[in-house]
């Protein structure tokens, strides 16, 4: 069975009044033994000059390239246009962490930066091989910022057999950096927007995408082979390998002497399905909180800590806040929650805060370990003790549930509402 299948390869109807004429010559129908697929083609504009090509999956871009490639056969057939002598593309993508199911969208981006799309791209492909056997199973909280996450956390660090570096407010993501590490090292070259072949040791900041492969590399029988899948399944085994390691000795260094799950916060995008793929028996928590609570909590955070720390720097009010949330961090978690409920475990920020015991066994139960009495009573006992850091991460006195009807202003409270609706509804809550 091939690593990768290509089952189909559709072209976009023509936008006749932005694109003169355009071809995929790549990729194929068929297998491929190598954990990527090659793009290649050509696209002329009409009236505005094509600069490039655009990959992405569920709006996400994943590759981007200039239209560099020598298509002497275009210029022929049209010698009046201008650009049409270079007017080809060629890249490859990585498979790895894609979600299964998912096509591929390949768009053409024109020299006033629209995008026109110009076809769409079905395969399958079988998870990564790693060979490497884990003995602790990642847990994942998937999740967005002032959704409770800190309290979440603690009070998962204190379940005997759930490791989590108990470093307030338990940010260590050291799994997340080695597996970050595996997708980028196992990308194939990018030297527009990656690592150059002729440049790539003087940058002592970043090492990036093999600047070689599959390019001269596949020249060689045998060699694209062995760097597009052993060498993939290699790095795969010693990054999960080293992510264990780690915290297999912070297990040792607090006292953990059974361990079963190691935990970190995650952002409802890509990373999560990489984990599924290299350990199927991974657990997902999705934490959700009333997402005008989240805004209310957010602005808070920011005027106490005295600079921006939740959006960009260029939104000028609330108003546009809510609405950049809304289109970006809360979409995630919309349409990442559906795709993974077969798998995952939902909690709410609120349910957890007026009846902790319940939502514990809950989530205790999913995990499949120890919810005795004594287990619980202690997890929660030992994460209710205030702390100065505990102190300094709240931005408000008393019950922050419902905050958002004191603290929002009117217009905020209105826009919230408007711009929320669906995604209130979808996790639960009431308008």
């Amino acid at each position: 069975m091939a690593i990768v299948d290509v089952q189909s390869i559709q072209p976009a109807a023509p936008e006749q009044e932005r694109i003169l004429a355009f071809a995929i010559d790549a990729p194929r129908l068929g297998g491929r033994d190598v954990y990527d697929i090659e793009f290649a083609g050509w696209v002329l504009g009409r009236e505005t000059p094509a600069t490039g090509i655009e990959i992405h999956v569920e709006g996400t871009v994943i590759r981007r390239a200039p239209l560099d490639q020598q298509r002497i056969d275009v210029s022929r057939t049209y010698p009046d246009t201008p650009g049409s002598a270079i007017s080809g593309f060629r890249t490859w993508v990585s498979v790895i962490g894609i979600e299964p199911g998912a096509a591929l969208q390949l768009r053409a981006v024109l020299e006033d930066g629209s995008r026109v799309r110009l076809g769409t791209v079905k395969f399958t492909h079988q998870a990564v091989q790693s060979g490497f056997q884990p003995s602790l199973r990642p847990l994942m909280l998937t999740t967005m910022g002032r959704a409770g996450t800190t309290w979440t956390m603690r009070l998962l660090s204190e379940h005997p057999q759930i490791v989590i570096h108990r470093w307030h407010p338990y940010e260590l993501r050291t799994a997340r950096y080695w597996w970050h590490t595996f997708k980028v090292l196992s990308e194939p070259r990018d030297p527009y927007h990656s690592a150059q072949a002729d440049r790539f040791q003087t940058n002592r900041d970043t090492v990036g995408h093999n600047p070689f492969y599959p390019e001269p590399i596949a020249v060689t029988p045998g060699l694209g082979e062995w760097m597009g899948r052993t060498y993939v399944e290699q790095l795969g085994a010693f990054c999960q390998r080293s992510a264990e390691e780690c915290y297999q000795r912070i297990a040792q260094g607090q006292g953990q002497a059974n361990p079963i799950y190691f935990a970190e916060k995650h952002r409802a995008d890509t990373l999560p399905w990489l984990v599924w793929e290299l350990y199927p028996e991974a657990k997902e928590l999705f934490l959700v909180r009333d997402f005008r609570d989240v805004v209310s909590s957010m602005l808070a955070f920011n005027v106490k800590q005295g600079f921006r720390a939740f959006g960009p720097e260029h939104i000028a009010t609330d108003e546009e806040f809510a609405r950049y949330l809304r289109n970006t961090t809360i979409r995630q978690l919309a349409r990442s929650w559906p795709k993974r409920r077969d798998r995952a475990h939902l909690i709410r920020y609120e349910d957890l805060m007026t009846d902790t015991e319940a939502t514990l066994r809950a989530i205790l139960a999913y995990l499949e370990l120890d919810a005795s009495d004594a287990v619980v009573a202690g997890m929660i006992a030992r994460a209710s003790e205030e702390n100065a850091d505990s102190l300094r991460h709240r931005t408000s006195s008393g019950s922050s549930l419902g905050r958002w009807r004191e603290s929002l202003a009117p217009s905020v409270q209105a826009v919230c509402n408007d711009v929320y609706a669906d995604v209130l509804e979808q996790f639960g809550y009431a308008l």
